[in-house]
């Protein structure tokens, strides 16, 4: 295989959407998936994914919002955790069983999909001024990228928690 076909295994860079105004980006390695949403508009230059990330590209904000606050939630990330590969620390490498999960495509005649979205978007906003006051360090190692994580959702608690009661009506 050559450099070229390696770096565009599976056409993974080639083939991706790059008209959709809104990405919703999710983590392949980790023991629970972590997920935001990118909006195109707010980035000055063409945003293309690699393999440690995986992507689905729309032009419905409220869609990606409400994929993201799923991903995000805890029941989906539990119900995952017989099948994912483990670690000498646990479970590890979300990939793509995540998307094993059953939740329902997005409806915007939903109310509860329209909720989720609303609280997602709440989150990132709420996510975004924590970020804002405190700013992560230049040295992001994996280490401290998973703290910030860690304060993030913390930070989030009252927001994760709505969004997780609706996910398990939604889910179950």
């Amino acid at each position: 295989m050559t450099a070229n076909n390696r770096l565009d295994f599976q056409y993974g860079v080639s083939e991706q959407n790059l008209n959709n105004a809104y990405l919703v980006l999710y983590n392949s390695s980790a023991k629970d998936a972590n997920s935001t949403v990118v909006k195109r508009k707010d980035i000055d230059f063409e945003f293309i994914v690699e393999s440690v990330t995986y992507v689905l590209s729309t032009s419905n904000l409220k869609e990606a919002y409400y994929l993201t606050a799923i991903l995000n939630s805890a029941a989906p990330n539990e119900m995952m955790k017989d099948f994912q590969a483990r670690g000498l620390y646990g479970a590890r490498h979300v990939h793509k069983k995540i998307l094993d999960i059953y939740y329902p495509r997005f409806d915007a005649g939903d109310e509860t999909h329209r909720q989720l979205a609303a609280l997602s978007e709440k989150a990132h906003d709420k996510a975004k001024e924590y970020l804002a006051v405190n700013p992560p360090p230049e040295d992001l190692t994996p280490m401290r990228l998973g703290r910030l994580r860690i304060d993030i959702k913390r930070h989030l608690t009252d927001e994760m928690r709505a969004i997780d009661n609706l996910v398990e009506k939604i889910i179950k």
